[in-house]
């Protein structure tokens, strides 16, 4: 391909992204509060290096269910900050939808991969799950049936959590075996119920009737959720991809949130290394004045409990 062919496409393409709008943002927004909601992003990803126990390489492993999900909520959450500072607001917010699905889902599969937490899952075992004859089987019965022909899968999930996607693939390719994974309600009610969002004080009101439900009514397109929506209801032309500060400095405080949430859900799911190792405590340590400079208050308290 011609270099001068490729360079007028990369320029079209970079004309399309609205990239131009980000100078805009920051020079219209509240330039503190975006800073520390990108900064947020950041600090989320940074965090869980800290965490990690000192001495041996595949330690990581027996938490790498939440990990993998991790990186991805982090990715999620960049790509949506990009997006709406390009003043496309829709498409930032169910990019952090996905993100906040990514780091509840996670911390659920990371959960459901050690036997401690699948004996005391009893939201799950109150859950609805799927009928067979005049039974109720939940996702707790299928762990038990595949452990019970193969124990050796049991150990195998402790020392690499990563193998629960392995073990569970069947459920999310089968429509009726789908049934068996909680919905997203259901893993909110029980995460908290893990103390997976201490010290939040009301998970649900907080994170799923609160945050989920609201960015949900973006992914489902609510006319007034929609970009051109919200141009027309600021009075703004609806057919130019223009800043509105207003949904600028929402999105951003929502953005905020999320990371503050998705901070408290990382530490709680290291809590068990961090409690267990000086060397882990004394490099977050080294993390507070940065969280509490980025006004994360929940993180911040649960960083202070930890170490």
């Amino acid at each position: 391909m011609d270099n001068e062919v490729l360079r007028k496409a990369f320029l079209h393409s970079l004309g399309e992204s609205g990239i131009e709008n980000v100078f805009l943002s920051l020079s219209k927004g509240k330039y503190d509060a975006i800073q520390r909601a990108h900064d947020s992003i950041h600090e989320f990803i940074y965090l869980i290096h800290f965490c990690l126990p000192s001495g041996g390489t595949t330690k990581w492993q027996r938490k790498s269910a939440y990990i993998l999900y991790h990186y991805q909520a982090f990715y999620q959450a960049h790509r949506s900050y990009n997006e709406a500072m390009s003043g496309y607001y829709n498409t930032g917010y169910i990019l952090l939808r996905s993100a906040l699905e990514l780091m509840i889902r996670g911390a659920f599969w990371e959960c459901v991969a050690h036997k401690t937490f699948r004996d005391s899952a009893e939201v799950i075992k109150r859950a609805s799950g799927m009928k067979v004859g005049n039974a109720k089987k939940t996702i707790l019965d299928w762990f038990s049936d595949i452990i019970e022909q193969h124990p050796s899968i049991e150990n195998e999930l402790e020392e690499r959590s990563a193998a629960v996607f392995d073990k569970t693939a069947p459920l999310l390719t089968n429509r009726m075996l789908r049934k068996l994974v909680p919905d997203a309600k259901t893993i909110v009610e029980q995460l908290a119920d893990w103390k997976l969002f201490h010290p939040i004080a009301d998970p649900m009101p907080t994170v799923y009737d609160g945050l989920y439900a609201d960015l949900s009514s973006d992914v489902h397109v609510i006319p007034d959720k929609t970009d051109i929506g919200r141009r027309l209801l600021y009075e703004t032309d609806f057919l130019e991809t223009n800043i509105v500060v207003k949904e600028l400095d929402r999105y951003v405080g929502t953005l905020h949130r999320l990371m503050d949430i998705g901070v408290v859900i990382s530490l709680n799911v290291f809590q068990d290394w961090i409690s267990k190792d000086d060397n882990v405590k004394g490099g977050l340590r080294g993390r507070i004045g940065r969280v509490e400079d980025l006004k994360l208050q929940h993180s911040l308290t649960r960083l202070m409990e930890l170490v």
